[in-house]
């Protein structure tokens, strides 16, 4: 046994990274054991995340026993079968969630366990104290036997996997037709219940209830066009909706048959604020200058009516010279110049 000077006090190095242990274990159980009872794309998000928070808690774990070795008393032939169980353990625990829902959810012992005996493990090694109340060759042998264990099947059962077995194949292919069919029946159903949307509306309906189908990409955008323009309410619900900042949602107002002055107001205050968002400690700000690029008809528009959207049109000019780092947002800072009304 390698036998280390020990610092006085707590272990604080060992303490931090079993109390980040500890949390990156809870969304690691949490992704695991949530990936059961879902369908086959929720359950393979579930175990992506699983995996990913699964690799940096075993980084974690390794953290642990290096700390036992360099700053508590674990033995050397120890240290040699966590540096090969560590790798392997990480492995098992990915094949056994791989392979739990098919040959049995017996498996999900594997990476529910070898997380906490791993790191009991270690924090035993880091702690001397414990040694006398807990003896290095009956604790070794059941943390350790139990580590192995849990390892050792696993990574049995997923070697057998691999070998040839038409019948499994088989299994597996009727399983995957199953799953597609019954994925394109519910898209089916989400496209027989959109069509039945769209042919419930009418002049009585809001305008808001047409703007899914107004885009020009949907087979159903002239139709809808042609609806929204007969709704009663189109004008208090265009201006509804500015005040409610959803200008994005409105980028062919001025093909509505709506009169100016009733979204005027409404129109400019959402410009305005829409404008303020083009700011560099944005991420997306060059996102959000061509999104409003799209607005440049219904601004015009207004700007052709007399709608005093003058002060809201400076502030989208100012902002997108501001960080214009293209020919387009240049022409579009001038395009808005052009038409800009003086107050």
């Amino acid at each position: 046994m390698k036998d280390h000077s020990l610092s006085g006090g707590l272990p604080y190095g060992a303490i931090a990274l079993f109390a980040i242990a500890f949390l990156l274990y809870s969304g690691f159980l949490a992704n695991l054991l949530g990936s059961r009872g879902t369908d086959l794309a929720g359950r393979g998000m579930a175990l992506g995340f699983a995996a990913i928070i699964g690799a940096v808690l075993w980084m974690v774990l390794t953290g642990l026993f290096v700390l036992a070795w360099f700053n508590g008393r674990l033995a050397g032939w120890l240290a040699v079968g966590a540096l090969i169980a560590l790798p392997l353990s990480a492995i098992a625990a990915a094949a056994a969630a791989g392979l739990a829902e098919e040959r049995g959810y017996w498996l999900m012992a594997a990476p529910i366990l070898l997380p906490p005996l791993l790191a009991l493990l270690a924090l035993w090694g880091r702690l001397p104290a414990l040694h006398g109340v807990l003896p290095v060759l009956p604790t070794s042998a059941v943390l350790g036997g139990a580590i192995v264990l849990l390892t050792v099947v696993p990574l049995v059962v997923g070697w057998i996997d691999t070998m040839p077995n038409p019948e499994r194949d088989a299994a597996r292919a009727e399983q995957q037709r199953l799953y597609e069919q019954e994925t394109q029946r519910r898209a089916q159903q989400a496209r027989e219940e959109e069509e039945a949307r769209f042919a419930r509306l009418g002049p009585d309906s809001s305008l808001s209830d047409y703007l899914d189908f107004l885009p020009p990409g949907d087979p159903r955008s002239g139709a809808a066009l042609a609806g929204a323009r007969l709704v009663k309410s189109r004008a208090a619900d265009a201006a509804a909706l500015l005040k409610e900042g959803k200008i994005d949602d409105l980028p062919a107002l001025w093909r509505l048959d709506i009169d100016p002055a009733a979204v005027c107001e409404a129109y400019g205050a959402a410009l305005q604020a829409a404008a303020a968002k083009i700011d560099r400690t944005r991420s997306n700000y060059i996102g959000i200058a061509i999104d409003l690029e799209r607005q440049l008809p219904n601004i015009k528009w207004l700007s052709a009516a007399r709608c005093d959207i003058g002060e809201a049109i400076s502030v989208l000019e100012t902002r997108v010279r501001a960080v214009s780092d293209s020919p387009r947002l240049v022409a579009f800072a001038d395009a808005l110049a052009s038409v800009r009304q003086p107050r």
